[in-house]
């Protein structure tokens, strides 16, 4: 059976066939790139800087900044079967600037900036359980941080880098928690090699047993320096090397990085060339390591929470400006 979303994709591409035939030929280039995406309902609630995972074909969304750059303790769950959005348990705390990851059926999320802007950098560390929609705390980070990574690798979650609580000091420190232990009330973060370039708003995932720092930026409240840096770190040996540099300076896209059919996106975010501004782009990391742009968003959008569930990829929230949310959502097929 069809869902919504492939009901309303469907009818938009005959609607758009129909279009570029009665518009002739000279017009399908054009309009072709225009219809690439569907504009789906609005979520409930706009936020940019959520945490994002994907469990039983669903997007939850976690924390992030509402209008005001108030943080919020919200989560939700979208449903591409129906375009339905669920109010979740709230966060125990106001949370921004976090990762979510994914460990079965449970989420981990760990430090952040709580109580909106300017908040302040936690300890704090949660995991959700997804089927009991609870919340219960874990060992705390060894210090506060916030806009570092959260990775899970063989049984351990690696947190890494972010700020300090200066909100300007970008730390390399790298702190890992053995999760079977801390199951039993016995864990405790440890130190782990330092990343080799200290920098916040970094994207963090785990990729064939290794965790990828994917751009980032130095400094944060004051002289913003986005980086096209990709450094690999391989639990195996407690050790980092250089990957393939992104194609441009990029940061900001926490929440829109994830990994798909051995490949690992990052979709939206902040950028620089002559001038920072917020990036359209979509970007992957190909198989055979460079990084190249694969497709283009329909909107610039810093910090919004993006997924590939089955064929298609969902975008939403974000924001335009780099100061207020916006509460749209839009589908296309995945690049």
């Amino acid at each position: 059976m069809l869902t919504l979303v492939d009901r309303l994709m469907n009818y938009r591409f005959v609607l758009s066939m129909l279009v570029i035939a009665s518009a002739g030929h000279a017009f399908a280039a054009q309009d072709a790139t225009d219809v690439t995406w569907l504009k789906l309902p609005d979520m409930p609630v706009p936020r940019w800087e959520a945490g994002t995972v994907v469990l039983d074909g669903k997007l939850y969304v976690f924390g992030g900044y509402t209008k005001g750059t108030k943080s919020s303790k919200r989560v939700d769950v979208f449903d591409p079967k129906d375009t339905s959005w669920k109010q979740l348990a709230d966060l125990p705390s106001a949370i921004t600037h976090m990762n979510a990851v994914l460990d079965g059926r449970t989420v981990w999320i760990a430090g952040g900036f709580k109580d909106g802007y300017k908040g302040y950098a936690i300890t704090e560390v949660w995991h959700y359980d997804i089927d009991r929609n609870t919340f219960t705390a874990a060992p705390p980070l060894p210090e506060r941080r916030a806009g570092g990574g959260l990775a899970l690798v063989g049984g351990r979650l690696h947190y890494i880098g972010g700020l300090m609580p200066d909100r300007l000091t970008d730390a390399a420190d790298h702190w890992v928690l053995d999760l079977h232990k801390a199951s039993q009330n016995a864990g405790e973060w440890k130190n782990a090699a330092p990343m080799p370039a200290a920098r916040n708003q970094f994207s963090a995932v785990s990729f064939a047993e290794k965790i990828y720092v994917i751009g980032g930026q130095f400094g944060h409240d004051k002289g913003q320096n986005d980086q096209a840096r990709v450094d690999i770190y391989d639990p195996g040996t407690d050790s980092w090397s250089r990957g393939p540099e992104l194609p441009k300076p990029h940061s900001h896209a926490e929440g829109s990085t994830f990994v798909n059919n051995g490949r690992i996106f990052v979709v939206g975010g902040m950028t620089r060339d002559e001038r920072r501004r917020i990036d359209s782009h979509i970007t992957a990391g190909m198989p055979g390591g460079e990084w190249r742009i694969v497709g283009e968003l329909p909107r610039p959008l810093s910090s919004p929470a993006a997924a590939i569930i089955g064929d298609r990829l969902f975008v939403a929230g974000g924001s335009l400006n780099g100061a207020d949310p916006q509460p749209g959502m839009w589908v296309r097929s995945a690049p």
